[in-house]
């Protein structure tokens, strides 16, 4: 047998090697200014994504309409509504909310020796009062000022009043400068030693009197009822010494007005006997609703007559005393 021989020309082979105009061409890549472009344009839209995203919210926290707020917040999370997100209470919710109970007036056990008495507040008052001494004048003429002291005792010619607000109504008439002025001088004197015998919480008033009444004003204004002080007792005797007769004489105008004031006591003294009639004692015992004691003193020329007059039955319906006084009996 023969072997076969090589044949050179024999078919070429399936994996023919890669030319080398084919190897040789280069790669196709995109240009750098494309990419950049599509670069900036991704960044672009990007933006105006987000921005439209914010814009977008923006706008719509805008158009809600104003409100009341509420924020309820519960363990760690919190939870806002509005008007329209509030209904009404529960009367299990309304319970819990209720406020907490008003603190106890009592004191700890350990605190209680701390609370003032009213003895060490009324200390403090006291060293006040001690170290203003000197302004009771301040306040002169005003009532609610001062308490009003127990009753005291003083008299006018004799009669007697008890009480602690006391009210003097004095004629002072034409007729009571007679005889030298020596009825007026003798009235006035015995005014103002009443006056001495009253003490600071006491209260006076005093009324001189014809056809019109004159009234003493403790602060040159109102007609009120004055404490005793030293500075209105002197007040009152200047008052009095300034009086002078002249005129008629009016009672029922003078006793009205001492009787609004409301007295303990009014010392009425007048020299015009027969001024009361009836119909007179039935007013002023209308007026005299507190109860006032009205002593009456009468000044006459020589002894006195022994008929029932009309200043004894004044004195006698009203719990006074009655006095006659003889003023040719006047030495000054």
């Amino acid at each position: 047998m023969t072997q076969p021989t090589n044949n050179p020309a024999g078919p070429p082979s399936l994996t023919a090697p890669p030319s080398s105009e084919a190897s040789e061409l280069p790669r196709r890549t995109l240009p750098a200014w494309l990419l950049s472009f599509l670069l900036h344009t991704c960044i672009l839209v990007s933006l105006v994504f987000i921005l439209s995203r914010f814009s977008g919210g923006a706008s719509e926290i805008e158009n809600r309409a104003g409100g009341i707020v509420l924020v309820n917040a519960v363990a760690t999370t919190t939870e806002y509504l509005s008007e329209g997100d509030v209904t009404e209470p529960s009367p299990a919710a309304t319970q819990q909310q209720s406020p907490p109970p008003m603190p106890s007036d009592d004191l700890p056990p350990d605190l209680a020796g701390l609370e003032s008495s009213p003895a060490e507040l009324t200390g403090v008052g006291q060293d006040f009062s001690e170290a203003l001494s000197g302004a009771d004048s301040l306040l002169d003429g005003m009532g609610s000022q001062r308490p009003i002291g127990g009753a005291v005792t003083t008299e006018v010619f004799g009669v007697k009043g008890t009480g602690s607000q006391f009210v003097y109504v004095f004629d002072r008439s034409a007729s009571m400068e007679g005889y030298d002025g020596r009825p007026l001088r003798a009235a006035k004197k015995a005014l103002i030693e009443s006056l001495d015998s009253l003490q600071e919480n006491h209260q006076f008033q005093i009324i001189f009197y014809n056809h019109q009444t004159k009234i003493f004003r403790p602060d040159g204004g109102g007609e009120k009822l004055a404490f005793a002080t030293e500075v209105m007792k002197q007040k009152g005797a200047g008052f009095v010494q300034s009086i002078r007769g002249e005129e008629g004489t009016n009672h029922m105008q003078a006793i009205k007005k001492a009787l609004s004031f409301g007295p303990d006591v009014i010392f009425l003294l007048t020299d015009a006997e027969g001024g009361f009639n009836q119909r007179d004692l039935f007013r002023i015992s209308e007026w005299n609703r507190s109860g006032t004691v009205i002593n009456a003193i009468e000044f006459g020329v020589g002894g006195q007559s022994a008929l029932t007059n009309s200043l004894r039955m004044l004195s006698r319906e009203n719990g006074g005393q009655y006095t006659y006084k003889n003023v040719l009996s006047f030495r000054d």
